[in-house]
C-alpha cells in the first residue's frame, strides 16, 4: 500500500485511471489521518474556554495564565527541527503515535489537578490550590508539546500525499480535523458543566468535580486515537528518504529563503494572536458577562466556521493563490481586535455585545479558514519531497516562538490595561499583512504541481 501511495509520479504519466485510484487511496490515508487528530483534540476548545477561568480559582495571576498558554510551546521551539528531520530519516507514523500517546498522558493530569483530599488505609493524602497549579503547568506543558508533534506530523504526512489528493484543499481537511476535535469535546463537556456545574447560588462554574470528570472523558477518547493510529495510518515517507545523509546544517541551508522571511512574519503574528487568545476570554468574563453559556454560544459559529469550511476554503489558495488568503485573513482578525474592547461602550446591553462578538468572531473564523490552509500550501509549494520533514518542523517552529513570547507579553499587558493586548494585536496583525503582500513571492502554479 505505502509503495503504490509513493510511486504517484510514475503513475500520473501513464493514464488518468491510476489517477483516480491513486486520489481514492491518498483520500483514505487522509481520512484516517483526520480521524486520529478528532479524537487527539477532544480538549483543544475546552482548554482555551475553560482554562484561563479555570485557573482563576485557584487564584492565578495575568502573568501566570500566559504562562499557562506559553509554556506549551517551549520545548517544542526547540525540539521540533530535530523532531522534523527525524521524520524525514525515520519515518511519519512512529512519531503521530508518539503524539497521540502523550496526550493521554496530559489528559491524566489534567484531570488530577484540582484540590484533594484521599485517606487511603493509613496513607492520607491532601493537594492545595497552588498543587493545582503546578499540575496545570505540567499537564498544559505536556499537552502543548504532544499537539506541537501531533500537528507536525500531521501536517507532513498531509504533505506526502497532497500531490493526488489536491494540497490546499487536503491541508483544510486537516486543519477541520482538530476543530472538528474541539466541537466534539465541546459537546461532550457541556452537558457536564449543565449536570453539575451550579453551585449553592444558582451560579453556573467550572468546577473541580467537573473538570476533572470531563478530562477522564478526554482521555478515553484519546486512547481510541492512539489505537486508530497504530491500526489504520500508513507511513507514507518516499523510500528515497531512508538514503538522505545530507547533515542536518545543510539540510537547513538548502531550505527556499522565501520559508525563513514566512517564518519571521509567523512568529510576529502568532505571538500577538496566539497571546491574545486566553485574555479575550478572561476580558468577555470580567467586563461583559460571567455566563459561561453565553460565552459558548458566542463562540459556537466560529467553531463550527473553522470545523467545515478550511477544506472548501482551502481550494481558494489553489485558485487564486497562496498570499492574497493570508492578507485578507490577518486584516480581518486585527479589525477583530482592534473593535473588541469598545464594544462595551458601542452596545449599552449584554446581550447586544455578544450578539456583536458572534459577528465578528465568526467574520474572522471564516477569512482564516481561508488563510491558514493557503500558509500551509505556501510551506509545501516551497519544500521539495526530500525537505517536508525539516521544512515543516522550521515552520512549526516559528509557530512554536511566537506561542512562547505572545502570552507573557500579552499578559503583563492586560495586567497593565486590559485593553491594550487588543490594541496591540491590532496593529501587529496589520503590519503582518503588509509583510506577507510585499516581502513573500509565491511559485507560479506549474511549479507548485511539481513540488
Amino acid at each position: 500500500m505505502q509503495q503504490t501511495v509513493q510511486s504517484a509520479p510514475a503513475e500520473l504519466a501513464h493514464a488518468a485511471e491510476p489517477t483516480t485510484a491513486l486520489e481514492s487511496l491518498a483520500q483514505h490515508h487522509l481520512h484516517q489521518l483526520q480521524m486520529v487528530v478528532r479524537l487527539a483534540s477532544l480538549a483543544t476548545a475546552a482548554l482555551v474556554v475553560a482554562l484561563p477561568i479555570y485557573a482563576q480559582n485557584f487564584g492565578a495571576s495575568g502573568k501566570e495564565t500566559g504562562l499557562l498558554f506559553a509554556i506549551p510551546a517551549l520545548m517544542t521551539a526547540l525540539a521540533r527541527p530535530i523532531v522534523g528531520r527525524s521524520m524525514d530519516r525515520f519515518g511519519r507514523k512512529p512519531f503521530l503515535v508518539l503524539a497521540v500517546s502523550l496526550m493521554f498522558v496530559a489528559m491524566v493530569l489534567f484531570a488530577l489537578a484540582r484540590e484533594l483530599t484521599l485517606s487511603l488505609g493509613a496513607l492520607h493524602i491532601e493537594t492545595d490550590a497552588r498543587f493545582a497549579i503546578t499540575l496545570l503547568f505540567l499537564a498544559r506543558t505536556v499537552q502543548g508539546f504532544a499537539l506541537g508533534l501531533l500537528l507536525l506530523s500531521a501536517y507532513t504526512i498531509t504533505a506526502d500525499l497532497a500531490r493526488q489528493a489536491g494540497r490546499g484543499a487536503s491541508f483544510g481537511y486537516t486543519e477541520e480535523a482538530q476543530y472538528r476535535g474541539g466541537i466534539i469535546g465541546g459537546l461532550i463537556a457541556l452537558p457536564i458543566l449543565l449536570l453539575f456545574g451550579f453551585n449553592l447560588q444558582g451560579e453556573l462554574r467550572i468546577t473541580q468535580q467537573v473538570w476533572s470528570l470531563v478530562f477522564g472523558l478526554f482521555a478515553g477518547g484519546v486512547l481510541l486515537g492512539i489505537w486508530r493510529a497504530l491500526r489504520y495510518v500508513p507511513e507514507t515517507r518516499p523510500p528515497t528518504l531512508t538514503q538522505n545523509t545530507v547533515p542536518d546544517w545543510q539540510a537547513v541551508r538548502a531550505l527556499n529563503p522565501q520559508l525563513f522571511r514566512l517564518m519571521a512574519i509567523v512568529v510576529l503574528t502568532m505571538a500577538s494572536s496566539y497571546g491574545l487568545s486566553p485574555f479575550i476570554l478572561v476580558y468577555i468574563h470580567d467586563r461583559v458577562t460571567p455566563n459561561l453559556v453565553f460565552i459558548m454560544m458566542a463562540y459556537l459559529p466560529a467553531a463550527l466556521a473553522w470545523a467545515f469550511l478550511p477544506s472548501r476554503l482551502g481550494r481558494i489558495a489553489d485558485r487564486v493563490g497562496r498570499r492574497l488568503p493570508i492578507v485578507v485573513g490577518l486584516s480581518t482578525s486585527g479589525a477583530f481586535s482592534f473593535t473588541l474592547p469598545f464594544m462595551p461602550l458601542l452596545f449599552p446591553q449584554p446581550w447586544m455585545v455578544i450578539a456583536a462578538l458572534t459577528v465578528f468572531a465568526t467574520l474572522e473564523a471564516v477569512c482564516y479558514a481561508a488563510a491558514v490552509p493557503a500558509e500551509q500550501a505556501l510551506v509545501a509549494d516551497l519544500l521539495s519531497a526530500h525537505q517536508r520533514g525539516i521544512g515543516f518542523g522550521m515552520y512549526t517552529l516559528a509557530q512554536s516562538v511566537g506561542q512562547v513570547i505572545g502570552p507573557v507579553i500579552m499578559g503583563a499587558l492586560y495586567d497593565v490595561n486590559h485593553s491594550g493586548p487588543f490594541l496591540a494585536n491590532a496593529f501587529i496583525l496589520i503590519l503582518g499583512s503588509l509583510l506577507v503582500w510585499t516581502l513573500l513571492t509565491e511559485p507560479q502554479p506549474s511549479a507548485r504541481r511539481l513540488a
